[in-house]
């Protein structure tokens, strides 16, 4: 099973996963002058995923950070079943840990929020 698809293609899987859901409220949502929440939520559920790779060779750290590389994208991911959204990519940061006989090894880790 795959953990992470983007756009069709299985990324390997990640080291460190975790996916948050979150509501979305409207610009008119805030707290009164004696502090009770008027809430508008627009929308509810919206998938946040943190994924974390250690140990990667050059091409797999390309290939994670190409695949999250355009402004929308379809993610296939695991949270209990298969779930596919359109999503983005927020902070994506790629560390280079160790370098030898012109190889490197990476650490990659990317936000992927959904639309």
């Amino acid at each position: 099973m795959d953990i992470l698809k983007i756009d069709g293609a299985a990324l390997p899987a990640p080291h460190e996963y975790r996916v948050s859901l979150s509501d979305l409220d409207s610009a008119d949502t805030g707290r009164t002058e004696d502090g009770v929440l008027v809430r508008a939520r627009v929308r509810g559920g919206v998938a946040k995923i943190t994924a974390r790779w250690l140990a990667l060779s050059t091409d797999q750290c390309a290939a994670i950070l190409n695949a999250t590389a355009p402004d929308r994208f379809t993610v296939e991911y695991f949270f209990g079943q298969t779930r596919t959204a359109q999503m983005y990519a927020g902070t994506r940061t790629a560390d280079l840990r160790a370098a030898r006989e012109g190889q490197g090894v990476w650490e990659v880790a990317v936000e992927l929020v959904e639309f």
